[in-house]
């Protein structure tokens, strides 16, 4: 694996989503923070896709290599006043853009030397009559030389 950045990574990800879900999100970045006091505070524009890096891991596999593992959550965010259901399934609801997100991810290296993205598993995370917020949790790794 190359010396690669979490940035690298991030950006490589954000332009791989934005390619493919393009105009049907309003915002598109990565995130660390209270996401439930953000989405109140209305802190993006919805419907939202937002990238969280939750961990790296590295395990050492020869005296001068490691396997790195990393985990990422997409977050889909989505505000239908129609109601849960609509948000869900209507056009540009939580179902259609976490379809988006895993044709943009689902066994992609992005151009990297990693291994290709894999589903860990996707769930909701918020469902109201207003909001709805799904997660997509990915996992991919790579080999570090030292």
């Amino acid at each position: 694996m190359a010396d690669y950045s979490w940035n690298t990574l991030e950006d490589a990800m954000l332009a791989a989503l934005q390619a493919q879900l393009g105009s049907r999100v309003k915002t598109l970045t990565t995130y660390q923070g209270d996401f439930l006091a953000d989405l109140h505070r209305k802190t993006w524009r919805l419907p939202a896709v937002l990238l969280l890096l939750r961990q790296s891991r590295a395990e050492q596999v020869t005296a001068g290599s490691y396997e790195v593992q990393l985990d990422f959550t997409v977050v889909v965010a989505v505000r239908q006043l129609r109601g849960e259901a609509a948000g869900r399934r209507e056009a540009g609801g939580v179902y259609e853009i976490l379809a988006g997100v895993r044709q943009a991810l689902w066994h992609q290296d992005l151009g990297l030397d990693i291994l290709p993205f894999s589903p860990v598993k996707e769930e909701p995370w918020l469902t109201t009559g207003e909001f709805i917020v799904y997660a997509a949790h990915y996992h991919t790794g790579a080999l570090r030389d030292l």
